[in-house]
């Protein structure tokens, strides 16, 4: 079911945006630290990677749901993405809350990246080339969580 819900999700994003040139853009800052945590989610237990994937789903739910979002995404794919992450989201918690684990080793470097990621949209002043940068970072995200998943199989 996961990979289903992700695959349309990959099929919404790449149609909803188009291409920039990124000549004299700045890139989004430190997104190695995100790697390292991803690396880290690996190796946890079965629990603690539905726990990530609720929590890092529902980080990419809130960042895209965005009132300052670029005007040159398609709406109406960007509104069925956040359907689809929601809906995700909402499975995912549900797991997760009948697990019993703990998510503070993962859910503070999450949402930290995730308001590093808010702040650089707006010190770019919610740019087209900041959301097309954040739209290739939410499509590393839901990679490596795809990855996450088949870790679990």
């Amino acid at each position: 079911m996961y990979e289903r819900y992700n695959d349309e999700c990959f099929k919404l994003l790449k149609g909803m945006g188009g291409h920039f040139k990124s000549d004299g853009v700045p890139r989004i800052p430190n997104t190695q630290r995100v790697s390292a945590l991803y690396l880290s989610a690996n190796s946890a237990s079965a629990d603690e990677k539905i726990t990530f994937l609720h929590e890092a789903t529902k980080q990419i739910v809130n960042l895209l749901n965005n009132p300052n979002v670029t005007d040159t995404w398609d709406k109406t794919k960007l509104d069925n993405l956040l359907n689809v992450l929601y809906q995700q989201s909402t499975n995912l918690g549900h797991c997760a809350t009948q697990v019993p684990t703990r998510m503070s080793k993962y859910r503070k470097p999450l949402k930290k990246h995730f308001r590093n990621l808010r702040k650089f949209l707006n010190k770019m002043k919610y740019s087209t080339q900041s959301w097309e940068q954040v739209r290739e970072e939410v499509e590393r995200h839901l990679r490596r969580l795809l990855f996450l998943v088949h870790t679990m199989s």
